[in-house]
């Protein structure tokens, strides 16, 4: 199975070297060629309307809300319920063959969007949906599609019970492997494409509303949507206007994210300030479109908050080795790798804003974010003071994690596991009062020293077992049940009150919805419809939002 992961978020500068402790994402997909194809008989679907808002007035559920919500990553086996439209998180196609082995059907013919154009005899073609271990809606699924040929349903995934020209109806009923769809034949002159796999119930409406109504529901308390994930920002490939996902795309998931027009409409439809993390590659022109699109799209009462790529101290990205090198090449500081590097992060972003501030025609509802490594604010002080950094900026960020004392080395596992839950949560609770509490009083001084507001661009539980070799399936079960402790509740709000009492700003949890594993228990809740009352982070953070109403709405 193919999983994501994430590290704490800890890291250390040690020796001009920063050392991390996070583990690198990975993620395993099949590799296909991507040819020109010949030309379709029909025009593309048009591009999707901006959705209408009511501006000003659409939520006002987290009109002061301090508290902001990083997004999940859109991929294949999400437990996190995006879109009606199930297809746009369909893994990237998988050539089979009859008679070969699995994922060995040859070089797939693509369209620039992503279909099937034309299939080798004996040859058909497959994807996954809710890979996640049935954790999606059972019941009718509407399919529609472009084109002539044969889909089919793979692994017991899907009955088809109608069927005419464009359109199947299919009995799904949840199942570990999730929705494998197959396109078994298609018609070169006229191939699938645009193909759409609507959720029960949303077959009349999806066009109108892409978005599911639990997944709004549960976001709306949130006054900011961090698309850090969504935007795949971490080593991103994306360079020029041109490399950019659109929402004709087959899938949404793939390593150059999500279609900016989806993010866009996701915060009209929840009256949320985006924000957004520009690739650390991509050229003035791609910021200048993006901004663009943002501006023209963006409901006019929202705010948009602007970073530079995402943690570019952290040598687990390439970002991070790839700012070094264009600051080594520039001369920012000759010799020192690390001090090049975060010298031309800090200058790139002001750059970056700039272009914002330019197509926005000043400031007003721009946030412009520099952001630095919450356990050594003398970095941090490097990057606000390169050729005057802090004074284009409005907001220092930080990640602010909380996993406790020594509970995640891999030397201490022993000790781990000889610990309760409660025991856990006690440590986790005295790290927040003692390290955790002067940690976020330094970076407040810092922020404060040069006028900027301290706000977290990340944070919350960060307990992993990824590095507990022969242990880790102990501590990965112990950490689990730490998550779902009801005391989590409590972690929370012990968290927050701090850093609210150190004087924090905005603060964004990471991340949203998400299965717990070796790699991290970040969702705030586990699925999309879980119990609230078995999501004690979920509730942690709406407690904090209804007792601490922010003053800057």
């Amino acid at each position: 199975m193919n999983r994501n992961d994430r590290g704490s978020g800890r890291m250390m500068l040690v020796g001009g070297l920063f050392v991390a402790g996070a583990a690198l994402a990975v993620g395993l997909y099949s590799t296909i060629s991507n040819p020109k194809p010949s030309p379709l008989p029909e025009a593309e679907p048009p591009q999707p309307q901006p959705l209408q808002v009511a501006q000003g007035d659409a939520n006002r559920l987290n009109a002061r809300s301090p508290l902001g919500m990083n997004m999940s990553e859109l991929v294949d086996w999400t437990t996190q319920w995006a879109f009606v439209d199930a297809f746009k998180i369909s893994r990237p196609w998988v050539s089979q063959k009859q008679g070969a082995s699995w994922g060995q059907g040859g070089t797939l013919k693509l369209t620039p969007e992503g279909w099937i154009a034309a299939l080798e005899p004996g040859q058909y073609a497959e994807t996954f949906m809710f890979d996640n271990g049935s954790r999606y809606p059972a019941g009718k699924y509407t399919v529609f599609y472009d084109g002539q040929g044969k889909i089919g349903f793979n692994f017991g995934s899907g009955k088809v019970i109608s069927e005419s020209p464009g359109r199947l109806v299919v009995d799904v009923k949840p199942q570990d492997t999730g929705i494998v769809l197959q396109v078994l034949e298609t018609n070169p002159a006229n191939p699938i494409r645009n193909i759409r796999v609507i959720m029960p119930g949303f077959e009349t409406t999806y066009q109108k509303q892409p978005f599911h109504p639990l997944f709004l529901e549960r976001l709306s308390r949130f006054k900011v949507i961090r698309f850090m994930d969504w935007m795949k920002t971490n080593g991103s490939p994306v360079k020029e206007w041109s490399d950019r996902i659109t929402p004709q795309h087959a899938t949404q998931m793939g390593e150059y994210g999500v279609a900016l027009e989806h993010m866009i409409d996701l915060a009209n439809a929840v009256h949320a300030d985006p924000w957004f993390t520009l690739p650390h590659q991509a050229s003035d022109d791609y910021v200048r479109r993006f901004a663009t699109m943002v501006r023209e799209r963006l409901d006019p009462t929202l705010t948009v908050y602007i970073e530079y790529s995402n943690e570019v101290w952290n040598y687990a990205f390439q970002q991070t080795k790839d700012l070094e090198q264009r600051g080594l090449a520039l001369g920012l500081a000759p010799g020192d790798g690390g001090m090049s590097m975060i010298r031309y992060y800090a200058q790139r972003s002001v750059e970056v804003f700039k272009i914002w501030e330019e197509v926005f025609g000043g400031r007003q509802r721009l946030v412009r974010v520099l952001a630095s490594q919450a356990v050594n604010p003398w970095l941090g002080d490097k990057a606000l003071t390169w050729k005057e950094a802090y004074k284009h900026a409005d907001v220092y960020a930080i990640a602010a994690y909380f996993d406790g004392k020594g509970l995640v080395e891999k030397e201490n596992a022993d000790r781990t596991l000889k610990m309760t839950p409660d025991q856990i949560i006690d440590n986790i609770l005295e790290d927040i009062r003692t390290e955790d509490r002067e940690l976020l009083i330094k970076n407040a001084a810092l922020a404060k020293q040069f006028g900027l507001k301290l706000v977290a661009y990340e944070g919350g539980m960060s307990l992993h077992s990824s590095q507990m070799d022969t242990k880790e399936p102990q501590v990965t079960a112990l950490f689990t049940a730490v998550n779902r402790h009801p005391r989590m509740r409590e972690v929370y709000q012990e968290y927050l009150k701090l850093w609210r009492q150190v004087g924090g700003g905005l603060y964004n949890q990471y991340y949203y919805v998400g299965n717990f594993s070796k790699w991290g228990s970040w969702g705030a809740l586990e699925y999309q419809d879980q119990d609230l009352q078995q999501a004690p982070k979920y509730q942690g953070l709406i407690d904090f939002i209804q007792a601490n109403p922010s003053t800057t709405p």
